[in-house]
């Protein structure tokens, strides 16, 4: 191979590295299986909370605002631990046991899982974290 060849071969590879970086993030980062125009509100009681990066994962108990389904084991997923204290939520805020009701977009299969968009904490405090 020429010398003059090489910083084009040296640009291919770091262009095709960088590609398989960034496909990587977005797939990890997709949401697509969330409704993406659709809201819902669940209400019940806080079960477990995970605040790790990159997403932070809250369980709780509850059915859907308005709703007569019968309370059962949600998962909702949030954004980075710094995300949410940056919004006023921070993990001393709420704790096992808590009562709240989270807003946030379902799955599309059905499954009791939602993609966090806000939450009224118990003592009726609202927080939302829909992109500005």
């Amino acid at each position: 191979m020429t010398s003059a060849r090489m910083p084009l071969v040296v640009l291919a590879v770091v262009a095709t590295l960088a590609a398989g970086v960034a496909r990587s993030a977005y797939a990890h980062h997709s949401q697509s299986q969330f409704e993406p125009e659709t809201t819902i509100s669940i209400e019940g009681t806080l079960t477990k909370a995970s605040w790790s990066n990159p997403h932070t994962l809250f369980l709780i108990n509850a059915k859907k605002v308005g709703g007569s389904d019968a309370v059962q084991e949600w998962t909702v997923e949030g954004p980075a631990p710094r995300q949410l204290e940056a919004k006023g939520w921070g993990r001393t805020i709420s704790k096992a046991g808590d009562k709240v009701t989270f807003e946030g977009r379902p799955r599309r299969d059905g499954q009791p899982e939602l993609l966090l968009v806000g939450i009224t904490l118990a003592d009726g405090k609202t927080i939302s974290f829909k992109p500005d």
